[in-house]
């Protein structure tokens, strides 16, 4: 049973509520994605297995929502596909290629860049997808396939979406090398989404439990392979729901020179806070990590079951079998609460926004 969080007792915040309404809405995308729009995602498939490059494209949240798309792709031995924001397409149309399958995902389809790109593929014959809710969109009306993501709409910022969009993204990946969703497959994600439900107050009344939240003045976001750019969507839901830095980089890379900022933690003004999502780990991401230990006391670690890393937060993942790409709508639960969590530390509003409307122009 789940413990009992703050918010249980008062009126809950639109971005918690969203958060909490994650895995009911993943299981109806799955379900949809099996049944109803089986027949698009085979052909998106097709179209993507017989292109010569598949290139990856958005801006915003959706931008961050293709990668664990991408991270699959790489994973089935894919070479040939790359991420890019869509406004670096528009600034330099001589890159864009005759031989490439363009995949263009967003929530509302009227993004500036996402929806002026659409136009422009469809008005120079490009081959291209749509991943949308929002089907009538002029992104989803210029695109040369369709695929409609079902999930409900975020109330602010896009926390469901990220998943929903996501998971459309890793199902198109799988049935690239399926005739036939595998129902082992399908299980294992029904399994993770249920899990997330069980688990997502007790995740969130840990992170009420931390107490340096509210004297963070940032956050840096460590990983390695496909944590990587998890850590970069964590960024994004720090610095848009909780208005905190985040700075992203390899474990590896920080250890050559950025590691000097968390040395110097008792002579800086600001104070930042380490964050370890543990892949690929090793002797020397251990060394790594018990330098930043030993130089700032309190830090966050995110890893496997049975780790015996040195943490002020120790955070265990269960083991989903599920592999790192599927892994990441699991760890965007997690990340997803402690943006929320650190906005209510430094008594801001969740996910309040300055500027109003949610469709970038």
């Amino acid at each position: 049973m789940a413990e009992e969080t703050t918010q249980d007792s008062a009126t809950i915040n639109p971005i918690l509520e969203n958060i909490y309404q994650q895995p009911e809405e993943l299981h109806r995308v799955l379900n949809d994605l099996t049944t109803e729009r089986l027949e698009t995602v085979k052909e998106v498939a097709r179209l993507a297995n017989l292109a010569g490059e598949i290139v990856l494209t958005s801006m915003g949240s959706a931008l961050y929502s293709l990668m664990p798309m991408y991270e699959a792709l790489l994973d089935r031995g894919m070479r040939n596909v790359t991420l890019v924001e869509t406004a670096e397409l528009i600034h330099h149309p001589e890159r864009v290629s005759k031989h490439a399958l363009y995949i263009l995902m967003s929530r509302s389809g009227e993004s500036r860049e996402v929806a002026d790109f659409s136009v422009w593929l469809t008005e120079h014959g490009y081959t291209s997808v749509a991943i949308t809710m929002t089907p009538t969109s002029t992104m989803g009306q210029h695109c040369t396939v369709m695929l409609h993501d079902i999930a409900s709409y975020d109330k602010i910022v896009c926390i469901k979406a990220y998943s929903s969009m996501a998971l459309c993204g890793l199902f198109v990946a799988h049935m690239m090398d399926h005739d036939e969703p595998d129902p082992t497959y399908v299980a294992r994600l029904h399994a993770a989404f249920d899990w997330m439900e069980e688990n997502k107050k007790n995740w969130l009344c840990a992170i009420e439990q931390i107490p340096f939240l509210s004297s963070a003045d940032s956050f840096y976001m460590l990983s390695r392979a496909q944590g990587i750019n998890m850590m970069r969507s964590a960024s994004l839901w720090l610095e848009e729901t909780a208005k905190v830095p985040a700075n992203v980089m390899s474990l590896d890379n920080f250890y050559h020179g950025p590691m000097e900022l968390i040395r110097a933690q008792k002579i800086t003004k600001s104070k930042t806070v380490p964050v370890l999502l543990d892949v690929l780990g090793d002797d020397r991401s251990r060394m790594i990590w018990n330098y930043i230990t030993q130089a700032q006391p309190e830090n966050i670690y995110i890893g496997p079951a049975g780790s015996d890393m040195d943490a002020t937060v120790y955070v265990e993942l269960p083991d989903l079998e599920l592999d790192g790409a599927h892994m990441m709508l699991v760890q965007a639960l997690y990340f997803q609460l402690l943006s929320y969590q650190c906005a209510i530390a430094n008594n801001i509003e969740p996910g309040m926004f300055f500027e109003e409307g949610w469709i970038v122009q």
